[in-house]
């Protein structure tokens, strides 16, 4: 019961769940993320209002294996079409702010802690975004 108290602190919920870049026999050394959706859940009534999704270009794995095409669903033609990881971030941060979620109390919440600790971490020092990382949650 405790626990279901602090989860109702929360207005919302921003809910994500990265694609990255993979392969069948190793992942890469450094994987990428390629598909940055969102949707943000209302913690009074379970209900989405609303969601965010782009694709991001890889800048260092360009060319997405058949595995992984085959695992996320993703073509090579939708992360050739990507916007860099740091216009992906400034646009979901546009979104936070024009869903007017930046002024509530609200928690990201991923299925994992690879999504936002191993992935998003990762990358964003690896691609010298570190300022950026803010972001994600507002």
């Amino acid at each position: 019961m405790e626990q279901m108290m602090r989860l109702l602190e929360f207005n919302y919920f921003v809910v994500i769940d990265f694609e990255a870049t993979c392969d069948k026999d190793k992942s890469p050394n450094l994987q990428e993320i390629i598909e940055f959706p969102s949707v943000l859940v209302n913690s009074m009534n379970n209900q989405i209002e609303s969601s965010f999704q782009t694709y991001v270009r890889p800048i260092f794995h360009q060319h997405l294996t058949n595995f992984c095409k085959d695992l996320t669903g993703i073509p090579q033609e939708q992360v050739d079409k990507g916007v860099p990881l740091s216009e992906a971030l400034l646009m979901h941060d546009k979104w936070l702010e024009d869903m007017g979620i930046k002024k509530t109390n609200f928690a990201v919440v991923t299925w994992g802690e690879w999504d936002c600790s191993t992935m998003l971490e990762s990358e964003v020092v690896s691609s010298g975004l570190g300022n950026l990382i803010a972001l994600i949650g507002g």
